[in-house]
């Protein structure tokens, strides 16, 4: 496994107690890739980061590679691998990673499988794309603990601060979102995340400095964050089809409805009776009649209860960790055939 990040190596990327694990604020990345070691260790296989091998190039039969791009390939060239035994991970969509879709066509043919959460690709050429869901475990404990929080505030977004020059970019909604409630001046909205206030904003890629009023910082625990809001805005970075990103689950699994902007095969895998749509209402002052309005309502109970259901149905399996890992054995057989 070639992660990309120096954090992430020496098998640290395994370790759910690690230090890059810790300073995620309860996002559950590592999570899959501990459940993926321990599922194909029980296949006969064993995965490691490749710094743990003396000669990776001789040792490693399959190399696994997050986000094709120029340094990715530099690295293949430079370490002679055969592309044909690497699968590479098509993680972020194309408003963050534009070069991987830009060149996929010329790309792809270089390896024999693909693991990527888009549809159209899994659709479109099934026998090299491996569709896949990021998995969003979550501890069922935990939700009565969730449930008898304190609601500090109406609403809450916890993303970070974000641009991008490519079409279909939802970072410029992130930032009408914070600019209307603060234009109402009543303050129904907290914003938590990395890179708003600051001028640091190097770490974040294509980004500028966005100040708010509504600032409240970074999280340390975004599950307990969002289980003392009543709403969870969940505004990804795009909406391919197929793409789907850990706010709408989170906030189910914390006791709070999400105002999500879904993609378009959004009924194929999420009931739309679990979350508002945001696509539902003509402007946010009709959106956010609604959201006080519906407070301490019987149907809030009621769909609070019904995403918390879902999650913990057959239905959610696709964003399961189980289904991950046989997602990715699945592309590791077609890679080794």
């Amino acid at each position: 496994m070639e992660p990309g990040y120096s954090n992430m190596m020496k098998n640290q990327m395994f370790d759910e107690g690690s230090q890059v694990s810790k300073e995620l604020g309860g996002l559950p990345v590592m999570n899959r890739y501990a459940a993926l070691k321990q599922f194909l260790f029980e296949k006969n296989i064993d995965i490691n980061t490749f710094d743990i091998y003396k000669n990776p190039r001789k040792e490693a039969d399959i190399w696994i590679m997050f986000e094709p791009g120029i340094r990715r390939y530099l690295f293949i060239l430079k370490n002679l691998i055969n592309p044909k035994k690497v699968i590479f991970f098509i993680l972020e969509p194309r408003v963050v990673n534009p070069w991987a879709w830009k060149y996929l066509f010329l790309y792809r043919w270089l390896h024999r499988t693909f693991l990527s959460w888009s549809s159209d690709l899994a659709k479109k050429h099934p026998k090299q794309f491996v569709e896949f869901k990021v998995p969003v475990p979550f501890e069922g404990s935990r939700h009565a603990h969730f449930l008898g929080n304190q609601k500090r505030n109406l609403c809450v977004l916890m993303q970070s601060n974000k641009t991008s020059p490519v079409p279909g970019e939802l970072y410029s909604l992130r930032r009408k979102i914070i600019k209307y409630f603060e234009t109402r001046g009543d303050s129904l909205l907290d914003l938590y995340g990395p890179g708003w206030n600051t001028k640091d904003v190097k770490g974040l890629g294509n980004s500028n400095p966005f100040y708010s009023t509504l600032y409240k910082g970074i999280s340390s625990d975004k599950w307990e964050t969002f289980s003392e809001y009543w709403f969870a805005f969940c505004i990804q970075n795009s909406i391919p089809a197929g793409d789907f990103e850990y706010d709408p689950f989170m906030a189910m699994a914390t006791g709070t409805i999400p105002i999500y902007l879904p993609p378009p095969n959004v009924d194929e895998y999420i009931p739309r009776d679990t979350y508002i749509n945001y696509n539902n209402f003509k402007n946010l002052d009709e959106l956010v009649h609604h959201l006080q309005n519906f407070v301490n309502t019987s149907e809030y109970v009621a769909m609070r209860e019904r995403g918390w259901k879902y999650i913990n149905s057959e239905q959610y399996r696709p964003f399961t960790t189980e289904k991950f890992c046989e997602d990715v054995y699945q592309a590791i057989k077609r890679t080794i055939r």
